[in-house]
């Protein structure tokens, strides 16, 4: 309350008449006043509008740990060690690392078809707000790891989304790799290219070999070097697997497009913003609150985050090709990925 409104307010009481000048004040107080909440009220409205085009996670059935599956893709073993299930030794449950200064949100790349209501995780990425250090970094978790999944048998990683969704899928990283996520973001492979596309696309630096497949899938114009890809092409480049070091590489293109997106967006007007948020946030689904995102928000904008670090899980050597049950998975030693994540994420060795 102004010092003119009190003082008003003591003279009215008094008996004493404002003078015109003060009056003038108190009514300009009082409009300003009102304009301003309004003004707060309506951008907190617009706001909020905008968040709820937003899809939060559909209450799917699970499957029953009876029914549950494994999908087999190695019947002659492809030359990988054949291990018993029974075989694969887990470290002891040790102590999942929380800090209010570390924000983990997981980024899920769903591989749903049509009529599919939930399916496997076809990219899973940790993103990391670290507000300590003022850093912000993407883990890829490769989806052929083998990894234990509470109430299930073991199995690959990817499986723990078709059976539970986001939240088993969540508990499974906290039990192997002792990181706590706060939040998800699923987009599916449609709502991947239309947010490319709206962005004006990206764009990626593109080996010879890259450019070659990508050419067999049709995309003729590519060649190697730097190349401008909207939505369909950089989807395709982030599915390339049969080329290079298979998935090692693939979550590599896929943190890549990421990078690059980032960047783009990072860079956009208010106008091209509010386009961006119109059409992309109708494909994202995510169990974040309105506040929390907009918490998220505003710790990334105060940040003014330039670069994102990338890092993928399992390090080299600390993992070993296997075939268990007839598929093909990379068993991970848990010891030394924990160790790795505990350094990107928390920066402490």
């Amino acid at each position: 309350m102004s010092e003119e409104f009190k003082e008003g307010k003591k003279a009215k009481e008094k008996g004493k008449p404002m003078s015109k000048r003060k009056k003038i004040i108190v009514a300009l107080s009082s409009t300003l006043a009102v304009l301003l909440v309004a003004l707060v009220a309506t951008a907190y409205m617009y706001v909020n509008a905008k968040l709820n085009l937003i899809n939060r996670p559909e209450d799917l059935p699970t499957i029953a740990p009876e029914d549950e599956y494994f999908e087999t893709d190695d019947p002659n073993g492809n030359g990988f060690e054949v291990m018993d299930p029974d075989d694969v030794e887990w470290p002891d449950d040790a102590k999942v690392i929380r800090d209010k200064n570390v924000i983990n949100i997981m980024l899920i790349g769903q591989d749903r078809r049509p009529g599919e209501k939930r399916a496997r995780s076809d990219s899973m990425m940790i993103a990391t707000i670290n507000k300590k250090t003022n850093t912000v970094s993407v883990t890829s978790l490769m989806r052929d790891m083998y990894v234990q999944i509470p109430g299930y048998s073991d199995n690959r990683i990817n499986v723990s989304y078709a059976y539970g969704g986001m939240k088993l899928l969540n508990e499974t990283i906290e039990r192997n790799f002792l990181i706590p996520i706060d939040g998800n973001i699923e987009v599916d492979f449609d709502g991947f290219k239309e947010v490319v596309d709206i962005l004006g696309g990206i764009d990626i630096q593109v080996n010879a070999k890259e450019a070659k497949h990508l050419r067999s899938q049709g995309f003729s114009y590519v060649t190697e070097g730097t190349v401008h890809m909207d939505g369909k092409l950089a989807l395709a480049y982030s599915r390339i697997r049969k080329i290079g070091h298979a998935d090692y590489e693939r979550t590599e293109r896929q943190r890549r497009v990421v990078t690059a997106a980032f960047n783009k967006a990072k860079d956009l007007s208010y106008s091209e913003i509010i386009s961006l948020v119109n059409v992309a946030l109708p494909l994202v689904t995510t169990d974040l609150s309105n506040t929390q995102i907009l918490s998220l928000a505003y710790t990334i904008f105060r940040m003014d985050v330039d670069n994102i670090n990338t890092y993928r899980i399992p390090v080299d050597g600390a993992f070993k090709e296997a075939s268990i049950r007839k598929m093909s998975v990379l068993v991970p030693d848990l010891y030394k990925n924990r160790q790795a994540l505990k350094e990107y994420i928390y920066g402490e060795e």
